[in-house]
């Protein structure tokens, strides 16, 4: 497709022609959250019509805590060529995830959101309910989930499950679908949606076959044993019951050749049901805030963090919205009882929460575009792959162009400021389409604030406001404009910066106006440095020390420390005023073992024979800077467990790293891990049986020693300059 660039500015944004307008679900112009969302100071809105049936919307608020970009789709579920879908990450539930955009991408999705909490880092399993074209691919666990009827229907709320399977006079409970390994003496009812299986000693899955060929989605009916088979090897994936040892010990498993009637069912039923993904917890019931008894990581609740969820309004409109946050310079975050009141402020009769965070992420489809982008900013500064996530498809036929799609729909400048406009076509179902060939032209109407030069740039001369007017065969877009002596808000970005001495970074002035908008940066800019030396176009060129960076803009001022070079330094845990800190504990809670702590290090024993799946060496120390990187000698015992460690960044959010994968060795041998700049406490070091390969079942003992952290920055310092 032919894009148009004309010499004025970027941005998102369309007009909605009357055939896209008559079925684009509405989005509020404002919100209006109620408390205990902060106090509003002055917020903007962008809208754009998608598809029939999709609205994307864009909102800045300014609050007293600081600044918050929401993004949001509302989805009109009557329209009939739109449908929502769940996909899992490599289209299953053990993988090594998969990000947003690329899951979209994969399906031909048009807008998306990340799902459900997960396993993240290990198997990355969704931890609740999955339901995908239908059928359940994984158990319920309590809390609350968002389930899509074929008719359009919303349901938020946790389900139930419960499972029997029966073999003449002889039957088994099955106490879930797709989790592994099985549990106690209860079946699992194992899909192909898991993946393959892996090895584990003393399990046997039941193959099962349907005798009308591929099974239904509530797994209600009579199967045929095909085959049986021991774990002691991986199996390649399949449909079935799973036996682990003590059920097996419990119970005689079907024989080979014989009928199963499988009766797995949830409460409310999943009869209708096409789409769900877990979540939590349920923020609002009934138009007003509600009290989830199960939600998840609750410790968190308080803390202003990314957030993604969706709510049905009163209209029956889906709404999937996420909250960009841990950036001071473009979106503080929300606590989760803020982010209820902002789904309320969008209608919300019932809404939940996502998987928040780094996961929190919402894609979508601009105007004129093929596939989609990532539309809100992920907190980890890159997407970060995750297990599930609810999906919008549009099966509208394409048309020729219809209207002309501008980017941005509005421009915000400031005084002499340059950038480049956009042009796109769409039809009219939002396809994108063709531009029709012809010179475009650009008629700016700003009461003579702004001139039109050779190139069709636009200069603003003082400030004011206007309009241009962008013409192309049949097809136009009007442009407001807005020109800005000053900016009411300056940053500078990127605040994280950690050059070597001698090494040049590009640093870049953020303008925004009083309302958050992102403004075009005119020729007032102007930089200084406490250290090294820094061009007019914001090129640092860093000296031996740490530098301070000003950007000016008229009045404004924004800074930034630049912490130049790196420095490794013994990290001091154990001893001292460190060693009452460290504390045992295992997964399942009260398992045997031991964290034995002395001056040079900590001796971890453990016992995975029995259903002891970790042991933790847990603490609470700080970091002492901006982490990079982390060290430590490991005495290993051969026994193939796998060592971890977790962190805790300034928003309390864990962040977990592998140390080794399998210590396979015996005596002394050194671990490296990089770690993430937000990372300020080390919060355990601990083992785990299995990283999705074979479980260890065995007992051992590891010591751990001469930990040693590296930091950016020429001087210590005790918390990050310019934190997230």
């Amino acid at each position: 497709m032919k894009r148009l660039a004309l010499t004025v500015g970027f941005a998102f944004g369309g007009i909605a022609g009357p055939a896209l307008a008559a079925v684009a679900p509405s989005l509020p112009q404002q919100l209006a959250p109620p408390s205990p969302f902060p106090t509003i100071v002055a917020q903007s809105s962008e809208t754009a019509v998608l598809a029939p049936g999709v609205t994307l919307g864009l909102y800045r608020i300014w609050t007293r805590y600081g600044p918050l970009a929401v993004h949001a789709v509302a989805l009109d579920l009557a329209v009939p060529t739109l449908r929502v879908g769940t996909v899992l990450a490599a289209d299953r539930l053990v993988s090594g995830g998969e990000t947003v955009s690329a899951m979209a991408r994969r399906t031909g999705a048009i807008a998306g959101i990340n799902g459900d909490y997960f396993d993240i880092g290990n198997t990355n399993q969704p931890l609740n309910l999955v339901v995908r074209d239908g059928a359940l691919l994984r158990t319920p666990n309590g809390r609350a989930a968002v389930s899509v009827g074929a008719d359009g229907s919303l349901r938020f709320g946790p389900y139930r499950f419960g499972g029997s399977a029966q073999d003449g006079d002889r039957s088994w409970t099955i106490g879930a679908v797709d989790e592994w390994p099985p549990q106690g003496t209860s079946a699992t009812l194992v899909t192909p949606a898991f993946g393959p299986l892996p090895a584990t000693q003393g399990a046997t899955v039941v193959t099962l076959a349907s005798a009308g060929g591929r099974p239904t989605g509530t797994y209600q009916g009579d199967y045929r044993v095909a085959s049986i088979d021991d774990l002691d090897v991986g199996l390649a994936p399949r449909f079935g019951l799973a036996f682990g040892p003590l059920g097996i010990a419990a119970t005689v498993i079907p024989d080979l050749g014989d009928t199963v009637h499988v009766d797995a069912t949830t409460d409310p039923p999943l009869a209708g049901i096409v789409s769900a993904v877990g979540g939590g917890p349920l923020l609002v019931a009934g138009g007003v805030p509600a009290v989830d008894p199960n939600e998840p990581s609750p410790g968190e609740a308080k803390q202003a963090a990314p957030q993604a969820g969706a709510l049905r309004d009163a209209a029956g409109q889906l709404v999937l919205v996420t909250v960009d946050g841990r950036d001071p310079v473009a979106s503080v975050g929300l606590d989760r009882a803020a982010f209820g009141a902002l789904l309320q402020a969008f209608g919300a009769r019932a809404g939940m929460a996502f998987d928040g965070g780094g996961s929190a992420t919402l894609v979508a489809r601009a105007p004129g575009d093929s596939s989609v982008t990532v539309r809100n900013v992920p907190s980890d500064g890159a997407e970060r792959p995750v297990a599930d996530g609810l999906f919008v498809y549009s099966t509208a036929a394409a048309g020729p162009a219809v209207r002309l799609v501008s980017r941005p729909a509005r421009l915000d400048l400031l005084v002499k400021a340059k950038e480049v406009l956009e042009l796109r076509a769409v039809d009219r179902a939002g396809n994108p389409a063709p531009l029709p060939l012809g010179k475009a032209t650009l008629a700016v109407q700003p009461n003579g604030l702004a001139a039109a030069g050779p190139g069709l740039t636009l200069l603003a001369l003082r400030p004011g406001a206007g309009t241009a007017r962008v013409t192309l065969g049949r097809l136009a877009a009007n442009v407001p404009l807005t020109f800005l002596a000053e900016p009411a808000h300056l940053a500078i970005s990127p605040a994280d910066a950690n050059p070597s001495s001698g090494e040049t970074i590009a640093l870049q002035a953020v303008a925004r106006d009083a309302a958050g908008d992102p403004l075009a940066l005119g020729e007032g800019l102007r930089w200084s440095a406490s250290s090294g030396e820094i061009a007019g176009d914001g090129r640092f060129r860093a000296a031996a020390a740490d530098a301070t960076v000003v950007a000016r803009i008229g009045s404004r001022a924004a800074r930034t420390t630049i912490l130049v070079g790196r420095r490794t330094e013994a990290l001091a845990l154990f001893g001292g005023a460190g060693a009452p800190r460290w504390t045992f504990a295992t997964a399942p809670r009260g398992g045997p073992g031991a964290a034995t702590v002395g001056a040079d290090g900590v001796t971890l024993t453990y016992d995975f024979s029995g259903p002891t799946r970790a042991a933790y060496a847990n603490a609470d120390l700080s970091l002492g800077g901006v982490p990079l990187a982390l060290s430590l000698e490991v005495r290993g015992d051969g026994n193939g467990a796998a060592l971890r460690a977790a962190f805790r960044n300034p928003g309390g959010e864990r962040i977990a790293a592998t140390l080794a994968k399998r210590i396979d060795w015996s005596g002394w041998r050194t671990c490296r891990i990089r770690l993430p700049r937000s990372a300020s406490r080390l919060i355990s070091l601990y083992l785990v049986g299995s990283l999705g390969g074979p479980r260890v079942r065995a007992t051992g003992t590891i010591a751990l020693r001469d930990v040693r952290i590296t930091l950016a920055g020429s001087a210590r310092s005790s918390t990050p300059p310019n934190p997230p």
